[in-house]
């Protein structure tokens, strides 16, 4: 009693996302009507499915099923040969089912992306970045990294420089990138540049590329002109107090202590004669002398009033919270003023997915993936500067659902040179 089964192809092949499909004969040995189930096995049995799912065949009969292999395009489905396993499950005679075996040639597919995070690096001699590489293919992924620019004024280093990503895994390569030329002073230029992986493995790309920039920034800061101007200014104030207030009033105080000690010895002192007299020639001479001291004095004071004018700053802070895609503009800078940002706050508090942009008037500052962060911290000892009539925008991207983040800033408002 029992079943009889049989393969029409035992080895087969599939392209993950697609199906292959072989025919299953079954005869009934036994001597009554019986019915049949069917049931996978293997490493393949999730994969496998029956059409029909049952059979009833009547003695010495047989019919045919037909076995649809179809593994998902995901890293689980790993690419290689894989047995697989049928069984026909007689009800009527336990014991008596039986199975047929065979394998399945799974292929390869490539689906790996490339990201920098964050996409524009800023500093004065060095800029950091992660790469992460991310390989959702069933089968794993080397690759050489690498980076150019136009101008060729930047120098790239990667630890490690070469990767090797298992199915379903991710890779993270710390990346420096350095100016061949730094210079002093001046307006921070932007260096675009292409962050490229190359692989020798098929079906994977040849090469990976992705778009990156560097804000390079003068070594000496803005903020350090102005440093030394409120400290110039500041000791101009301390020789104009000097010689105001300080000054007059020690020379008073010994003069006094000198006119005290020739008195209680019994000597002519050095006070102004009412007569107008001799003591009335020092009494004048003195008056020169007050007189002769005060022209330095208004001068020093006019000179510290010129240093300090307009280099005061106004401090200015702000925020803005998104509600879905789309572009807000957070601050426009008026004009004759200069925005010097030292500090933001870059907040996810949903833990949403998408992307999150922060741009000077078309120009790309910062970017981020929101899913990467809940709370991001700057903080700046060389500002990012707002030019007059710039637009801090910020923009949000990728979202399905309405994403919240937050972007907070903090600097100085000053007058334009």
């Amino acid at each position: 009693m029992g079943a009889q089964v049989q393969l029409a192809n035992v080895a087969l092949s599939v392209e993950p996302g697609r199906s292959s499909t072989t025919v299953l004969t079954v005869r009934n040995n036994g001597d009554v009507v019986d019915r049949y189930t069917f049931e996978a096995l293997g490493p393949a049995a999730p994969w496998v499915s029956f059409a029909p799912d049952s059979l009833s065949l009547f003695p010495a009969a047989s019919a045919t099923v037909e076995v649809t292999i179809a593994p998902p395009r995901t890293p689980a489905a790993a690419a290689g040969s894989v047995p697989f396993g049928v069984r026909a499950v007689s009800t009527e005679d336990p014991s008596g089912s039986s199975a047929e075996e065979g394998t399945v040639e799974v292929a390869r597919f490539s689906d790996v992306s490339l990201e920098m995070l964050p996409r524009v690096l800023q500093g004065r001699r060095l800029g950091l970045a992660r790469v992460a590489i991310d390989n959702r293919s069933n089968f794993a992924y080397e690759a050489e990294l690498g980076a150019t620019d136009p101008a060729a004024a930047l120098q790239f280093a990667f630890r490690p420089p070469v990767v090797s990503v298992a199915p379903g895994a991710a890779e993270f390569v710390r990346m420096r990138v350095r100016p061949v030329k730094p210079f002093w002073r001046g307006h921070a230029t932007t260096r675009p540049f292409l962050l490229s992986l190359a692989s020798q493995d098929q079906p994977h790309k040849a090469r990976l590329d992705a778009d990156g920039a560097f804000l390079q920034q003068p070594i000496l800061p803005k903020w350090l002109a102005t440093a030394i101007a409120a400290l110039v200014a500041l000791v101009a104030l301390a020789v104009v107090l000097w010689f105001a207030l300080v000054k007059p009033q020690v020379r008073s105080t010994a003069k006094d202590a000198a006119n005290q000690s020739l008195a209680a010895a019994g000597l002519p002192t050095n006070q102004p004669s009412p007569a107008g007299g001799g003591g009335g020639s020092r009494s004048g001479g003195g008056g020169s002398g007050a007189g002769s001291g005060s022209s330095p004095t208004t001068a020093s004071v006019a000179a510290v009033a010129a240093a300090s004018g307009g280099s005061v700053g106004l401090t200015v802070n702000g925020s803005s919270v998104a509600s879905g895609n789309g572009t807000r503009t957070i601050y426009v800078v008026p004009f004759g003023r200069t925005l010097q940002v030292t500090d933001m706050l870059i907040q996810n508090a949903a833990g949403d997915n998408g992307t999150l942009t922060l741009a000077r008037s078309g120009t790309v500052l910062m970017q981020w993936s929101m899913a990467d962060f809940r709370d991001l911290d700057y903080h700046w000892v060389s500002p990012t500067v707002f030019s007059p009539g710039d637009k801090m925008v910020m923009t949000v991207s990728g979202c399905s659902n309405a994403c919240h983040p937050g972007v907070y800033y903090a600097g100085t408002l000053v007058t334009a040179r």
